[in-house]
C-alpha cells in the first residue's frame, strides 16, 4: 500500500535564483522532511505499509507523548497531580483520567518494549512458521550483529553534541569542566558505564549528558535475551513453544523483571499475529455456526478489545505521586502482587504499565479504526522519527524551554524599608504573559508553550533522523555485509585434519 504523492508546479523562486536541484541539495538537509517534500515533490520518498505498520505509528505517537511528559513535568509540575487530589489547588481538565494520557510518558516506555519484542521476533518467527530455519538463523544473526549499532550509535552522536553544549555554556546543568579533555573523559564514562552498560538489566542508571537515555541499555540487553529465547525455541513444536514463552513471561513477573516480561510478551503477540494471518479466526470460519453467531462472537471480541484499551488508558494515567489517594488507581495499587508490591515505590506502576502495554498493543492490532489511525500519514511520520524524537527532545528542552516559557510575574513581598522586603519580578515569556496563577492559566500556558517548543523538537528530530539515525543504520548493514563469511567452511579451516 502506498501513500499518494501530490504534484506541485515548479516555483518561480527556484528558477530565478538557481536550479531546483541545487535548492533541493541545499535546503532539504536543513528543513523538516515534510516541508522539503512539499517544496521538492520530485524527490519525495515512497513509504510502503506492511502488516505491522500500525506498530510503527503506535511507537511514534508514544515517543511524542514521552516528549510532552518531560515538557510537562519540568515546567508545569502542578498538572501531573491527579484531578481533585489537592483541595487547596483547583485542578485543570488535563488532570482528568484519560485526558492526562497526553503527558503520561512512563507507560509509553513499556509500550516501546512490547513493540520491540514484537518487531524483533517477527521475522525469525515468520521463518520458523515457513519451516526455513536457515532464514531464521540468518535473521537472528543479522539482528544481533546490528543491534548495538542501531541503539548506541545515535546516542553516541547526540551525547557528543550535548558535551559540546555543556562545555560551551549553552546548557548550564552541569557546569562546564576546566578542560575539554576532562569533559571528554566524563563523556566516555557515561557512554561505557551508563548508556551502553547492559549488566544492570532493568535498573535506571540515570546516564549523564541525557538522563532520558536510561532505557537504551535495558532495550539492548533484553533484545539479546529475546534473540536467545527465539534461538532456543526455534526447533520446538508450536504449542510447546507458545507454552514455554508464556511460562517465561510468568517467571519474569514472579522475579520482578518487568522488561523481560514485556519483550517476551511482544514475541508471544508476534506469533499470535502470524497465526491469525495464516488462518481465519475461529468466529470467521465457515465451519462454526451461522452468520448471526459469527457476528455475535465478533462483537464480543470487539467489546473485549475496547474494554482492554479503556482500562489500559486509565492505568496509563497513573500519577507520579499520591497513587494511594487517587480513585481507581489506588485499587490497582492495592492489588499489586509480590514482588512488585515490596520493591521500590515505582515498581507497582511498572507491573500495571507492563500488563496494560501488552493488552494495548494486542488490541490496537485487532481494532480496525485504531489500525487505520496508526497507519495514517501523521502516525507513520512520527514512527519514522520516533527514535530521533526520543533522543533529541531532552537537549532541545534544555536549550529552549526557559527562553520560551520564561517566568511568571512575582509580586513584592513585605514592605519597603522593612527587612525581608523583595521587589516584584516582572514576568516574561509564555508564563509571564499568560500566567500560571490558576489551573486555567497553567493549562493555557502549557498549550501555547507546547505549540512553540513542539515544532522545534520535531524539526530537530527530523534532521537528526536523516543526518544521523538513518546513516548509522545503513552503516551497521554495510559493516555486517563487509564482515560476512559466506564461503563454505572447509574441514581444515575449522581446525580438523584431512584424515578426520
Amino acid at each position: 500500500m502506498l501513500h499518494s504523492v501530490p504534484r506541485f508546479p515548479a516555483s518561480p523562486v527556484f528558477s530565478r535564483f538557481g536550479t531546483r536541484q541545487s535548492w533541493n541539495s541545499v535546503l532539504r538537509p536543513l528543513l523538516p522532511s515534510f516541508v522539503a517534500d512539499y517544496l521538492f515533490p520530485d524527490h519525495r520518498p515512497t513509504w510502503r505499509l506492511h502488516s505491522t505498520s500500525y506498530l510503527d505509528g503506535l511507537r511514534g505517537i508514544a515517543s511524542v507523548i514521552v516528549f510532552i511528559c518531560h515538557y510537562t513535568e519540568e515546567n508545569f509540575g502542578a498538572l501531573t497531580a491527579s484531578y481533585g487530589i489537592h483541595e487547596d489547588e483547583p485542578s485543570g481538565l488535563l488532570q482528568l483520567p484519560y485526558l492526562r494520557i497526553i503527558f503520561s510518558g512512563r507507560p509509553m516506555v513499556h509500550i516501546f518494549f512490547v513493540i520491540s519484542g514484537f518487531v524483533l521476533s517477527y521475522k525469525p518467527i515468520k521463518a520458523i512458521h515457513a519451516r526455513d530455519l536457515d532464514q531464521c538463523y540468518n535473521a537472528l544473526a543479522s539482528s544481533t550483529f546490528r543491534r548495538a549499532f542501531r541503539l548506541f550509535g545515535p546516542c553516541i552522536v547526540s551525547t557528543l553534541i550535548v558535551l559540546y553544549l555543556f562545555q560551551t555554556g549553552y546548557l548550564v546543568d552541569p557546569a562546564p569542566l576546566d578542560t575539554w579533555t576532562g569533559q571528554f573523559w566524563r563523556w566516555k564514562g557515561a557512554v561505557f558505564h551508563q548508556i551502553s552498560w547492559p549488566w544492570a538489566w532493568d535498573r535506571d542508571l540515570r546516564p549523564a549528558y541525557d538522563i532520558h537515555l536510561w532505557t537504551i541499555p535495558i532495550e539492548f540487553v533484553h533484545s539479546m535475551l529475546l534473540f536467545m529465547v527465539i534461538l532456543m525455541l526455534s526447533r520446538i513444536r508450536l504449542r510447546i513453544r507458545q507454552a514455554a514463552v508464556f511460562g517465561l513471561m510468568a517467571y519474569c513477573l514472579a522475579c520482578g523483571k518487568w522488561a523481560g516480561f514485556e519483550f517476551l510478551a511482544g514475541m508471544f503477540l508476534a506469533e499470535v499475529h502470524l497465526l491469525q494471518h495464516a488462518q481465519p479466526k475461529a468466529w470467521e470460519s465457515s465451519d462454526i455456526g451461522d452468520e448471526a453467531d459469527k457476528d455475535v462472537l465478533a462483537s464480543i471480541m470487539k467489546v473485549l478489545h475496547l474494554s482492554l484499551i479503556f482500562v489500559g488508558l486509565f492505568i496509563g494515567g497513573w500519577p507520579n505521586f499520591d497513587a494511594d489517594k487517587t480513585p481507581g488507581i489506588r485499587y490497582f495499587l492495592a492489588q499489586t502482587p509480590f514482588p512488585f508490591a515490596a520493591m521500590d515505590p515505582l515498581a507497582p506502576q511498572k507491573f500495571w504499565f507492563g500488563l496494560s502495554a501488552v493488552f494495548i498493543v494486542w488490541s490496537v492490532g485487532e481494532l480496525a479504526f485504531l489500525r487505520n489511525f496508526f497507519e495514517g500519514p501523521v502516525a507513520q511520520y512520527c514512527g519514522r522519527i520516533s527514535y530521533a524524537v526520543y533522543i533529541c527532545h531532552g537537549p532541545v528542552l534544555g536549550l529552549f524551554q526557559e527562553p520560551v516559557l520564561g517566568f511568571p510575574y512575582s509580586p513584592p513581598t513585605g514592605s519597603p524599608g522593612v527587612p525581608g522586603f523583595k521587589k516584584p519580578i516582572m514576568g516574561w515569556g509564555v508564563k509571564g504573559h499568560l500566567g500560571v496563577a490558576n489551573s486555567t492559566q497553567t493549562t493555557v500556558s502549557w498549550f501555547f508553550g507546547l505549540c512553540i517548543i513542539g515544532p522545534m523538537v520535531i524539526w530537530a528530530a527530523d534532521v537528526f533522523w536523516r543526518a544521523v539515525d538513518t546513516p548509522v543504520v545503513n552503516l551497521g548493514k554495510k559493516l555486517e555485509n563487509a564482515c560476512l563469511d559466506d564461503a563454505e567452511p572447509s574441514p581444515r579451516s575449522q581446525g580438523y585434519s584431512a584424515a578426520a
